[in-house]
C-alpha cells in the first residue's frame, strides 16, 4: 500500500497545528502559573499604588503577556526573581522591569521600575 503525497502532507499540515497548539497552550500556562506568584503579585502591587506610575499610565495599569524565550529578563530561580513585563494604561505604554528576592518564606521586591514608551532613556523608580 503506497501513500500518496497529498495525505502526507495533511498529516504533516495537521501534525504541525497540533504540535504549535500545543506549544501555545503550554506556554500560556506557565505564564498563568507565574502571575500566581507572589513575587509577581507583590510586584504588580507596587506599580499599580504608586502615584507617579498611576499618574503616567493612567487607571486601570494592565499586565501584557511577557515572552518566555527572554530567560535573561525573564526568570526565577526560587530564591531570586528577574522579569520585564509590558503594561499599558489608558494614557500610555511601558515597560516594568523588577527583582525579588526570598527571604526564608517571604518574597521581597528589591527593585522596580518603569521605563515609559514615549521616554525610552529614562526609568521612573518605584522601589529602590
Amino acid at each position: 500500500m503506497t501513500i500518496t503525497t497529498r495525505t502526507l502532507v495533511k498529516i504533516a499540515a495537521w501534525g504541525g497545528l497540533f504540535v504549535s497548539g500545543t506549544g501555545y497552550y503550554l506556554q500560556n500556562r506557565i505564564i498563568d502559573r507565574v502571575r500566581g506568584y507572589d513575587y509577581y503579585k507583590n510586584a504588580l502591587k507596587e506599580l499599580r499604588t504608586h502615584s507617579g506610575a498611576v499618574f503616567y499610565l493612567g487607571e486601570p495599569i494592565k499586565d501584557k503577556k511577557f515572552k518566555l524565550s527572554d530567560s535573561e529578563n525573564n526568570f526565577s530561580d526560587g530564591n531570586t526573581a528577574k522579569f520585564r513585563i509590558p503594561v499599558s494604561g489608558p494614557k500610555e505604554k511601558g515597560t516594568y522591569y523588577f527583582w525579588a528576592e526570598k527571604n526564608s518564606e517571604e518574597w521581597r521586591i528589591t527593585r522596580a521600575e518603569l521605563e515609559l514608551k514615549s521616554k525610552p532613556d529614562s526609568r521612573l523608580v518605584i522601589v529602590k
